[in-house]
């Protein structure tokens, strides 16, 4: 048990921090590396499609963390920023189900989803599937 529960505490604190160092690294162009998916990624309840990656596009409306699965790289992070903002603009107009709502000329929807433990909130594009904006917390 011993020899088991060593590596197993040093691999949780090394995913911890490569998390924490990942959400926290204030640089809003920085993409998720091909490392850090593994520890990043199912925490918001999704793989990226192939093509895509996850951009951490800073702070949002509200402090939410905005991050984008695109195929746009960090030039998406401007576009990914308005979509959060006014979402949470529109959210407070209706309080339950999916919003829709225009930004940069496409359509988004909008609403929350369920995550894996904690529900977030998503728009995706209806113009360019391969897009999505999420706000964590």
């Amino acid at each position: 048990m011993r020899g088991i529960l060593g590596p197993l505490a040093v691999a949780t604190l090394a995913a911890t921090t490569l998390t924490l160092t990942a959400c926290g690294d204030g640089d809003s162009s920085a993409a998720v590396t091909s490392a850090a998916k593994p520890t990043t990624v199912p925490a918001m309840a999704a793989q990226p499609l192939p093509g895509q990656e996850v951009v951490q596009c800073g702070s949002g409306p509200n402090g939410l963390a905005v991050v984008t699965f695109t195929t746009k790289g960090a030039d998406f992070c401007p576009t990914a920023l308005s979509v959060a903002t006014s979402y949470v603009q529109e959210r407070t107009k209706k309080s339950d189900g999916d919003v829709a709502i225009e930004v940069a000329d496409m359509r988004w929807v909008c609403g929350e989803r369920q995550g894996d433990p904690n529900p977030f909130q998503e728009c995706a594009s209806q113009n360019e599937s391969a897009d999505k904006v999420r706000m964590l917390s």
